[in-house]
């Protein structure tokens, strides 16, 4: 369940009746809206929130306000706040974005700020972002976060920040580069005028122009004395000898005006300050709750609410939070104060006070806020209990850190002792990178809590997730059993994640047909616990399932499928999406549609980002495959470190290590670096004779996902050594347990590379039968990459095929694509795929220079041309002159048009 956002802390304080209005500031602040930040930075008490609420209301521009506290050092939580007092100026701003900061894993946060930076530069006009108390943030992810957000933010829009201390972001550059306004502590001192305005007009004080200049003196400007004493000197029958013993440091000054200010209070009045100090944000019903009936009597009686009023309407430092004046805080210096006055005062109390706001909150389904005050009250147990019930919810949103940070906070004897606990504890470790190791120990933990078994399903269920991490998918399909047959039917959460590992466990081990029933129960589970996520994931499995069986047309079925469902209620593609759009990316590989493909990858590389690091990992190994076949080894290295920093992030996660080994090493041999190549099938294994594996199933042997493809590539590396006899040794044995397990595209790869070792051989007509073979395969569903990925060589075992009347329309058809025809000299053993596209140029533009050609249509910079494509950007500037060169023009709008003119994009 999402937990709602407190709109109180988007609300823009409004202008207090009597303000003391500081046009001078207010004038220094307007001039510097046309650079990236303003930063008003000052110790407490000096009128930063108060001066940011009058630039609000002056700016003549459109405002987002964003309360800061210290919760929000969560960076899911962080963002959803920013998000949502951006949706304050337009409501349309980042639709979607909130469903996948609430999915099942955290996105990753440029991700999530690149899709909200392109929402924002749709937006026409001018407008403000305030970020009030920013200090409060102390986590670098936030901070790094905010960093990038700034440095990429739109024109339109200006970022203000109050802080009491300079944050960690990049000030020193910005002030370098004259985008930073700065106001700081002397800025914002009272002048002498403006301390009369105060003194005598908004606090009702008669004082003397030198009484009001000592004590402007003696605060030094500082509001917030100003403000203490003058709440003090009311009822003093001699204002000017309270001003002149007025004296001593900014803290001995206050000590002193908190005395002053409480003891002339009435008693309700200091019960109410000090009882509900302990409050971050203050409304009638929750005073109510935490006072207990202790407040006393005023005269005449008040509630809450009137008290409250009452405490705006004197001055006594509460900032209404809303136009109704239903929601307050308290001047954070005021709180601090008389939080410590009631420590010293009442330590006994301070734990029921939190006690009670924590039943409040829990009432109100603010899970967050109960937990931290039964976390503040020490009351464990309660705590607890109110985390074991908040988990769930903190996991599906992708809390990680919330929910870290409760469990780090209690005593960890405690959480050892709930079972349940440690087994969140582990799936967030989990899905956050986190070492294996580490997530091991909490589980261990959990089992150890739990000695009649009765987790046992959710135990073995994060059992499963650490073995599908680890490639160990026998054992991930055996736990992946066990723990749906344990699991009660009620629990949805565990039950829908666990049927897919069941699946993708079958799948990546070899076993169809046990994969495509464990899919299918996976997607009937997941839609009946509404797990979106989780059936994507079902259907994109069964996508790259019906590849592997011939079916390219029914995989494609499966992943627009999946495409369809993976959209918010706005029709925006979910992050999920993005394992779509990679299936698709892949699909149109194998059906030499590379300009589709490569934008279907780029595309959902940049969206699985904002879920999850690992999902992208494909992605960045379909792009390098598609750039090795193209002759382009510089771009296929550049994405293969892109999928090896992909895989390190997700340190937990061993399988997509082994997926970008084997991409990697087949890039050796592309690039002529055998002896590497045969090092790393000697470390895998595969120097060998084939192993096979134990079908789980009905019997018989398989061969797992990646044994296969070293396997293969051993073949390949026999070739490059004119080895024929040694290739067909290890391909018959690898076609053999294809074919009896249903892998029809597999299949049809293995027999093209048997035709090449037999025409290796110089034995054209027994290759001839491996290829027609393969011909008869490919044909149906439009799968030409295999055929054109082998260069020269298979080019001339075409022509062989078409002059002796072997699919002559299809091997004419894949001639055709190799740019030769039937009697025509076959293209170089190196000679990179071309596009397909005709164009009327002189000198035709490459597959990469179409790829960033397309880009440059677009409103993206070439450092971010460069992100999206994986590249540096020198490299993406050495395309753009090549390209303006080809085009005969001079500019990015003009390559767009002539690009259009010429149907290039």
């Amino acid at each position: 369940m999402t937990e709602p956002l407190l709109t109180t802390k988007l609300y823009i304080p409004p202008i207090r009746p009597r303000l003391v209005s500081r046009p001078r500031l207010i004038e220094r602040l307007s001039a510097g809206m046309h650079h990236k930040l303003s930063l008003v930075s000052a110790p407490a008490g000096f009128g930063k929130t108060t001066l940011l609420s009058e630039c609000a209301a002056r700016c003549g521009r459109p405002v987002a306000w964003l309360a800061v506290d210290e919760a929000d050092n969560d960076p899911t939580r962080f963002l959803a706040y920013l998000i949502a007092a951006l949706q304050t100026i337009d409501s349309g701003i980042g639709k979607g974005i909130l469903g996948a900061l609430q999915g099942p894993q955290a996105p990753p946060v440029v991700s999530i700020l690149a899709r909200l930076i392109n929402d924002l530069a749709a937006i026409p006009a001018p407008f403000l972002l305030i970020l009030d108390d920013y200090h409060l943030i102390e986590a670098k992810p936030v901070h790094d976060a905010l960093s990038f957000f700034l440095e990429h933010q739109p024109p339109q829009m200006h970022l203000l920040i109050s802080t009491r201390v300079d944050p960690p972001l990049p000030i020193a550059r910005l002030r370098g580069r004259g985008q930073l306004t700065e106001l700081r502590q002397n800025d914002l001192r009272f002048t002498l005028e403006e301390a009369a305005e105060f003194l005598n007009t908004a606090m009702d004080l008669r004082l003397s122009i030198p009484d009001v200049a000592a004590l402007a003196s003696r605060t030094e400007g500082w509001i917030a004395g100003l403000q203490l004493a003058a709440v003090s000197m009311r009822g003093q029958d001699d204002p000017a000898h309270f001003v002149h013993a007025f004296a001593g440091s900014h803290r001995h000054v206050l000590d002193y005006l908190m005395e002053e200010v409480l003891m002339r209070q009435p008693a309700a009045v200091q019960t109410f300050l000090l009882h509900t100090a302990i409050l971050n944000r203050l409304t009638a019903p929750l005073c109510d709750a935490v006072l207990g009936g202790e407040t006393g009597q005023l005269r005449p009686p008040v509630s809450s609410q009137e008290m409250l009023e009452h405490l705006d309407r004197t001055n006594l430092f509460v900032v209404p939070l809303d136009n109704e004046r239903r929601w307050y805080r308290y001047h954070h210096l005021f709180a601090g104060l008389l939080r410590q006055r009631l420590q010293q005062a009442q330590p006994g109390a301070v734990r029921q006070l939190h006690h009670r706001a924590s039943a409040w909150y829990e009432r109100q389904g603010l899970m967050a806020a109960a937990i931290g005050h039964a976390l503040s009250a020490e009351d464990f147990e309660r705590a607890l209990h109110l985390v074991e019930g908040g988990a769930e919810s903190a996991v599906m949103r992708s809390e990680l850190a919330t929910l870290q940070g409760w469990l780090e906070a209690l005593p960890d004897d405690m959480v050892r002792t709930r079972p349940i606990l440690c087994v969140y504890h582990t799936w967030a470790l989990l899905l956050s990178g986190s070492p294996v190791q580490v997530a091991e120990a909490r589980l261990q933990e959990a089992v150890d809590a739990d000695p009649d078994g009765s987790l046992a399903g959710e135990v073995l269920a994060v059992r499963a997730l650490i073995a599908t991490y680890q490639r160990k998918m026998s054992q991930s399909a055996e736990l992946s059993r066990r723990a749906l047959e344990l699991l009660p039917e009620d629990r949805l959460f565990f039950r829908s994640f666990i049927a897919g590992y069941l699946g993708a466990s079958n799948l990546w081990s070899g076993d169809l047909v046990g994969a495509r029933q464990a899919l299918e129960e996976a997607v009937r589970i997941s839609q009946r616990a509404g797990n979106l996520t989780n059936t994507v994931l079902a259907l994109c499995h069964l996508g790259e399932l019906s590849m592997l069986e011939g079916h390219l047309h029914g995989g494609k079925e499966f992943y627009e499928q999946a495409l369809a469902l993976a959209v918010d209620h706005q029709g925006q593609r979910e992050p999920i999406a993005g394992l779509a759009l990679i299936g698709l990316g892949q699909l149109f590989t194998l059906q030499q549609n590379l300009q589709d493909a490569v934008r279907h990858l780029v595309e959902g590389i940049e969206l699985i980002k904002r879920w999850g690091e690992a999902g992208a990992t494909s992605g960045y190994v379909g792009l390098a495959r598609i750039r090795r076949h193209q002759g382009d080894l510089e771009g296929a290295s550049e994405a293969i470190q892109a999928a090896e920093r992909s895989a390190i992030r997700f340190d937990a996660m061993t399988a997509d290590d082994e997926y970008v080994a084997n991409e990697k090493a087949s890039l050796w041999l592309a690039q002529g670096n055998i002896e590497a190549v045969e090092r790393w099938i000697e470390e895998c294994g595969l120097d060998g004779e084939v192993h096979l594996y134990p079908r789980e199933q009905e019997g018989g042997v398989v061969i797992p996902y990646n044994r296969l493809f070293g396997y293969t590539l051993a073949a390949r590396v026999h070739l490059a050594q004119d080895r024929p006899e040694s290739a067909l040794q290890v391909l018959m044995q690898l076609r053999e347990i294809v074919e009896a397990s249903g892998w029809t595209l597999y299949t049809t790869k293995l027999l093209i590379l048997e035709s090449l070792a037999l025409h290796l051989q110089g034995n054209i007509p027994e290759a001839m039968k491996p290829l027609a073979r393969a011909l008869a395969l490919g044909q149906p569903q439009g799968c030409v990459g295999f055929f054109l990925e082998e260069g020269a060589p298979m080019a001339e075992l075409l022509r062989h095929a078409a002059s002796r009347g072997i699919s002559p329309e299809y091997a004419s058809h894949l001639l055709a694509r190799f740019g030769t025809k039937p009697g025509a000299t076959p293209p170089s053993p190196h000679a990179p795929m071309q596009p397909s596209q005709v164009q009327p140029l002189v000198e035709p533009l490459t597959e990469r220079e179409l790829e960033v050609l397309g880009l440059l249509a677009t409103p993206l910079s070439i450092a971010e041309i460069a992100d999206s494509l994986f590249v540096t950007v020198s490299t993406v500037r050495s395309h753009t002159k090549s390209i303006y060169a080809k085009l005969n023009v001079h500019s990015r709008p003009d390559a767009a048009q002539r690009a259009k003119e010429l149907k290039l994009i």
